[in-house]
């Protein structure tokens, strides 16, 4: 069963056999990992066994442990990090999920797991024992909403306005943001706060890759991108990278519109490219958008760019980046006066 971080404490009151905690976001996977052992540890569950995969894992050692009486106690909670899942580790992990024993309790962790990850048998199995904790970055829809609840659990104030500065500040670095927020409410307390309160008093901590920037830009979210594109610049991020790194993703995208115009269905398009399923809806997204027209006039801007990066030292070659970026919008290269941006 799927809940959610926020809703987590409602469903720790009946404690499950299986815990499975998965997302990309390091913040909310620790605390949701520490809600679950303090609701076990207070259910008696004060044997705490902890596993990794990384490095290899003996897995005899995991089904002894399983099986051995507990020291102190019947009962025990027994963690596994997974970093890689192949097929001995979910074979052996289909078979911690067939004993359900009620004195055990599993908890099997890591980062963001694919589409095709949580249709395994092991997967599909603890999850209809236990419950299954998504821990990822909330979207952008959902960040305000995430923010406002974690500073008014803090005991501060929050207004919309409040609200979207932090947002601004800290997409993408929560655990930055928990440490500020808690900053703050160590030096307001209960105080009403204002803006120009939280600005005197926080450090920027946005911090964006570049495969979180490429992802926003097949969604089409173009304004978020280039905000994510001038924060790579400000953190010093190659330009030689970012250009390179694009110019191979729209080439991917040219022809997968090449592929699509002569009949191939996009599933098997996908799976002939072996795209992984998370990726696959994004770049739908981009496809339906962009036509192989206004593809190829994008992939030709990115051989200007590259060669006004290798050949045009003392030339800025930021504002041809973000040009392109634009264009991920969908809208026809025409309406652009590109001789502006040199």
């Amino acid at each position: 069963m799927r809940v959610y971080p926020e809703a987590l404490g409602q469903h720790l009151k009946k404690l499950k056999g299986y815990y499975l905690v998965f997302g990309d976001e390091h913040l909310i996977r620790l605390e949701a990992l520490k809600a679950i052992q303090q609701a076990a540890a207070q259910a008696g569950f004060v044997e705490h066994h902890q596993f990794s995969t990384e490095g290899g894992l003996n897995w005899d050692q995991v089904f002894d442990c399983a099986s051995a009486m507990s020291l102190f106690s019947s009962q025990q909670l027994i963690s596994i990090e997974l970093d890689k899942t192949d097929k001995t580790i979910t074979d052996a992990l289909l078979e911690l999920a067939q004993l359900n024993n009620p004195d055990t309790i599993f908890i099997i962790h890591g980062n963001k797991l694919s589409l095709q990850q949580m249709k395994a048998k092991w997967f599909v199995a603890m999850d209809g024992a236990g419950i299954n904790v998504p821990t990822n970055h909330p979207d952008s829809k959902h960040f305000p909403q995430w923010m406002y609840r974690r500073l008014t659990q803090a005991g501060l104030s929050a207004n919309k306005d409040i609200v979207n500065f932090m947002c601004r500040n800290f997409e993408g670095n929560l655990l930055a943001c928990a440490q500020e927020i808690e900053k703050l409410s160590l030096q307001f307390g209960q105080q009403p706060l204002t803006l120009q309160d939280i600005a005197n008093n926080i450090t920027g901590h946005t911090h964006f890759g570049i495969f979180q920037w490429l992802d926003t830009l097949f969604a089409g979210k173009v304004n978020r991108a280039q905000r994510m594109l001038q924060q790579l610049q400000e953190e010093g991020s190659d330009i030689i990278l970012l250009s390179g790194t694009l110019n191979n993703e729209i080439k991917k995208l040219l022809d997968y519109q090449y592929q699509l115009n002569s009949g191939v269905p996009f599933a098997q398009l996908m799976k002939n490219a072996r795209v992984w399923s998370s990726k696959q809806a994004l770049i739908q997204q981009a496809l339906n958008r962009l036509s192989s027209q206004q593809l190829e006039h994008m992939l030709g801007l990115c051989c200007q760019l590259e060669l006004s990066i290798k050949t045009q030292y003392d030339q800025n070659s930021w504002p041809l980046l973000q040009m392109i970026c634009v264009l991920f919008q969908g809208k026809s290269a025409q309406q652009y006066d590109l001789t502006a941006i040199n």
